[in-house]
């Protein structure tokens, strides 16, 4: 049989931490929350503490980050702010390593105490309180009656000499030395907090005396908040009833909080202030160098520092805004942010007649309920937002792209509320029966957007398109010696629209908007965005109506008439409305080109001639070696190869001056066309 007992002191500990914990700490509710559609909310609590307190607060580990780039203290009454201190983000045995107290590897109380060897104890048993040194727990055994007990006795020096203490006598054990009882009461902790691996707390010190209120704020990632809207249409009037859907997926309930929802994107990031960072340092070696002489130098101390206070201050912010800056900066413990100023977001309301008031903040618009609100933890709700009538007028919509045979039923919306309508969608009642659903972008208040929720069978829209070019617009000019083709190019697109209903239409007609096309059409479109112009067309009931869109857009090419062949110039020279200048121009052009190129002809005639010349002194040099010197046929030779020697002279000296005369005439071409400027 063996004696085991209950791990006591773990037990002790616990309870003192908790007793201790709740002596010294206090709950701050959430009291207010404020969603971005950027992904982020801000979370504020507040509460009332006494005297030197301390707040604890849990944060997942994924929002550590967020929590150390964006918390906010006060304290409201008078009292100064201490360290915000959180768990390291370091693994749990590593933390461990750091207490004195081993509470990893015990598996009994009589294992911790082999730990405490050296430590003094108190150990309080059912007959009298023994305090000593721990040495080292042993086994020993004991007869009772047939059976073998084996039990746990601790050897403990006491100033009596060494003892021995059964463990299951004891009924406490306390440590004596309050640093090592410290380290274990921490080190429990960390076991105690290590058991949720994705939690880690944040400790807050508030310092002061009495009762006082103080408050901790702090940006977190949430979901995005969502709009939804119910747009009632009938027959004169347009009513439209707005929600905005919030989920709470934090560990706190929400209750009666002050909840805002805000529109916008901020610029939000996350940066990695959790992490412990090192910086890699280059290892030297010291070095030995020989021993150098003293030096004496002349000293010009007192001339460097008069020019070092008459230095002027570097250019800044002046010392009101550094002072501002500064304001109550905490040391090393610090007064309150702002000390006991109120901080709050600077919101500026403006009432609606819903469940929430809005308000523009900056380039934000909020949605601020006016009544608290209520959502339990990992709960979802949604809160009405807006819900009053709005101004609009049904229309059909036609994009060939969309449908390319029916408009879509829609709405052309103006927000004639003073809020600001966050995208999301929309689901239409016409005549309280569900017509469709829509969806529509950020309407500020005062603008308008169009929405469309059903395909309109009661209208059929046929689309034909035609492009030609407009010779008779076409145009040349020339600027030092470029000539430049203007060709303008015409496109109509016809719309016939059909309404095969008993009710009136208003249809509006997206046509696209080309760059480079300029409309022409005598109808001009009711509006026009980057990419399309509308046109509004009404159609009787049982009518067709035709809509032409009319566009141009001039076109123009480039030609360098040095290098222009003498077939795009007779091209040119059978342009329409050509000015007789230009003409002219042009056959001087063509003119000088057939002289230069006269010339270039004589010259090859003059090459050909050389190169025959020089075929037939080959010839004639291959016979005269197979004749006698003194033979008639080698005299007649002999003369006939004198003659083209002088007429070879001459055509080399005409080619040299053709030549001359083609550089001439080219020279004065090229000059001719560039100095050329004909409108």
């Amino acid at each position: 049989m063996t004696w085991k007992s209950p791990l006591v002191l773990s037990l002790c500990v616990g309870v003192m931490l908790m007793t201790a914990a709740a002596g010294m700490s206090a709950d701050l509710p959430i009291t207010r929350v404020v969603l971005f559609s950027s992904g982020v909310g801000y979370f504020e609590r507040a509460g009332d503490v006494e005297g030197n307190t301390e707040i604890t607060l849990a944060f997942r580990v994924d929002q550590i980050n967020d929590m150390l780039k964006s918390m906010t203290l006060q304290d409201l009454g008078g009292g100064t702010i201490g360290a915000v201190t959180y768990a390291p983000q370091d693994p749990l045995e590593h933390t461990l390593k750091s207490f004195a107290v081993d509470v990893m590897n015990p598996n009994s109380l009589a294992d911790l105490l082999d730990s405490l060897m050296g430590s003094r104890v108190s150990i309080v048993t059912a007959d009298a309180t023994v305090t000593g040194t721990v040495i080292k727990c042993e086994w020993q055994e004991k007869s009772v009656g047939d059976d073998v007990v084996k039990f746990q006795v601790l050897n403990l020096l006491t100033d009596r000499g060494i003892i021995q203490v059964p463990i299951w006598h004891m009924k406490s054990v306390s440590l004596v030395e309050e640093k090592l009882s410290a380290d274990l009461q921490k080190a429990l902790g960390a076991v105690a907090a290590a058991r949720d691996l994705d939690k880690r707390t944040v400790t807050i010190g508030f310092h002061g005396t009495g009762s006082r209120p103080v408050r901790v704020g702090y940006l977190l990632e949430t979901p995005v908040w969502k709009t939804s809207y119910r747009l009632l249409a009938g027959d004169d009037r347009l009513f439209i009833q707005g929600w905005g859907i919030v989920e709470n997926t934090t560990d706190d309930d929400w209750s009666r909080v002050q909840l805002s929802l805000v529109s916008g994107q901020p610029i939000s990031f996350i940066q990695n202030l959790y992490e412990p960072l090192y910086v890699r340092r280059p290892v030297i070696q010291p070095q030995i160098a020989a021993t150098t002489g003293p030096q004496m130098y002349t000293g010009a101390i007192e001339e460097a520092d008069r020019q070092l206070a008459e230095m002027p201050a570097p250019a800044g912010a002046p010392q009101e805004a550094l002072d501002g800056a500064l304001l109550k900066a905490p040391g090393p413990v610090g007064r309150g942010f702002g000390g006991g100023a109120r901080m709050e977001m600077a919101l500026e309301d403006a009432g609606v007649q819903a469940a929430a008031q809005g308000g523009k903040v900056g380039e934000l618009f909020q949605y601020a309920m006016e009544q608290p609100v209520s959502i339990g933890r990992q709960q979802s709700a949604m809160i009405p937002i807006v819900n009053q009538a709005i101004e609009g007028r049904k229309v059909s919509i036609y994009n060939a792209s969309v449908n390319s045979d029916h408009p879509l039923n829609g709405l052309k919306l103006k927000n004639s509320t003073p809020l600001h309508l966050m995208g999301g969608a929309i689901t239409v009642f016409d005549g309280n029966v569900y017509a469709g659903d829509a969806l529509i972008d950020d309407l500020p208040p005062g603008d308008e957007r169009l929405i469309s929720y059903a395909v309109d069978l009661g209208v059929r829209v046929d689309s034909e398109s035609q492009s030609k070019e407009d010779q008779a617009a076409t145009s040349l000019k020339i600027v030092r010696g470029v000539m430049t083709m203007s060709t303008r190019l015409i496109s109509e697109q016809t719309y016939s629209i059909r309404n095969v209903t008993t009710d009136k239409r208003t249809v509006i007609i997206e046509h696209p908007l080309r760059r480079g096309w300029e409309l022409t059409s005598s109808v001009k479109p009711a509006e026009r965005t980057a990419e399309l112009y509308r046109f509004e067309v009404e159609v009787a009931p049982q009518k067709t109506v035709d809509l032409v869109v009319a566009e141009q857009r001039t076109t123009g090419q480039t030609f360098a008439l040095t290098s222009t062949d003498d077939d795009r110039i007779a091209l040119f020279l059978h342009a329409p409305k050509l000015s007789p200048q230009m003409k002219t121009a042009l056959e001087k052009i063509v003119q000088m080109r057939m002289a230069i190129a006269d010339v270039e002809s004589q010259i090859d005639d003059h090459e050909d001639r050389l190169e025959e010349i020089g075929e037939e002194q080959e010839r004639i040099r291959q016979n005269m070696e197979q004749l006698e010197r003194d033979s008639e046929l080698y005299k007649t030779y002999v003369e006939k190869f004198a003659a083209q020697e002088q007429e070879f002279e001459k055509l080399r000296e005409e080619i040299k001056t053709l030549k001359a005369d083609q550089a001439a005439k080219e020279k004065e071409l090229e000059q001719y066309i560039l100095g050329l400027n004909i409108d």
